[in-house]
């Protein structure tokens, strides 16, 4: 900072080339200014991208260059500002302007360190006190948003509190293990055999309308309230309906059915990761 002073630069400037070191450890304090904190984040994924590029990844007790603690400074400033960062494409920037310095190859150096960066993420929730299936079921859908990711959390946590929670769970592990394998396609009401059927079909139709908007908008616990609706209407379906009746094409389409269904919980957190309430507090 004083250096820069020295050298003519702003006050803005030298608070942001102090600022860009922040944080030195896991509980220190953040940049304060907005250009410490882009700065500091450009440094750390410029560290991550060029150290998994060339191969040089933590094992065990061993990080010589202290990936791991800028993973969580990195994900401690996007959280502390709110920002959502598009963070696939930042890595593969970062990779990029190493132009051929890179031993590894892009894509699986950004997978590579996306992945870490998420179990630091992972790690520093469950040290917060988070439940460890919580935080699984919001990371195993998305990580490409760390706020989104958190928003998500938030809002498992929040609905996992709800008596009828364990139920739900129930319902989506029955529509996961039954569609395993099935790619999404589109519903055809035509072929219908049941009023369980055109029932869960209405009701998937209701609740998208009222949800989607809100899943754009992050507001996950608001739009998981509507999602709850759906259980009944699934579990009618399971006692009432043969899913993998001989007729293929009806098969497929009830298959299609239960697609829709999970793709729409899906938008939060994978379900199945979770079994009851993780918080009652």
């Amino acid at each position: 900072r004083d250096y820069a002073l020295l050298d003519g630069e702003s006050a803005e400037t030298a608070q942001a080339i102090a600022e860009h070191y922040m944080p030195v450890r896991a509980d220190s304090p953040l940049p304060v200014s907005l250009a410490g904190a882009v700065v500091s984040m450009a440094d750390r994924l410029d560290t991550l991208a060029g150290c998994f590029g060339i191969g040089q990844r933590p094992s065990g007790t061993t990080d010589p260059f202290g990936l791991r603690r800028q993973a969580l400074g990195l994900i401690h400033i996007i959280l502390q500002r709110n920002l959502s960062l598009p963070l696939i494409d930042c890595l593969n920037e970062a990779l990029r302007l190493y132009g051929d310095k890179l031993t590894v190859e892009p894509a699986e150096a950004q997978a590579q360190a996306l992945d870490f960066i998420k179990g630091r993420f992972v790690n520093d929730q469950n040290r917060q006190g988070r439940a460890a299936e919580a935080v699984l079921a919001a990371v195993s859908v998305s990580f490409a948003d760390i706020v989104d990711c958190q928003c998500r959390l938030e809002a498992l946590i929040a609905i996992s509190r709800e008596d009828s929670f364990a139920l739900l769970v129930g319902s989506f592990k029955r529509v996961m293990n039954i569609i395993k394998g099935h790619e999404a396609a589109e519903v055809n009401s035509e072929l219908f055999e049941t009023a369980a059927e055109e029932d869960l079909y209405h009701r998937l139709q209701e609740v998208n309308a009222l949800a989607l908007p809100l899943l754009r908008e992050q507001k996950y616990t608001e739009a998981m309230n509507i999602i709850l609706k759906m259980k009944e209407p699934v579990d009618v379906f399971f006692d009432k309906v043969m899913v993998m009746t001989d007729d293929p094409a009806v098969r497929n389409n009830r298959l299609h059915l239960l697609t829709a269904i999970a793709e729409l919980f899906l938008r939060v957190g994978d379900f199945s990761k979770m079994t009851a309430a993780v918080d009652k507090s």
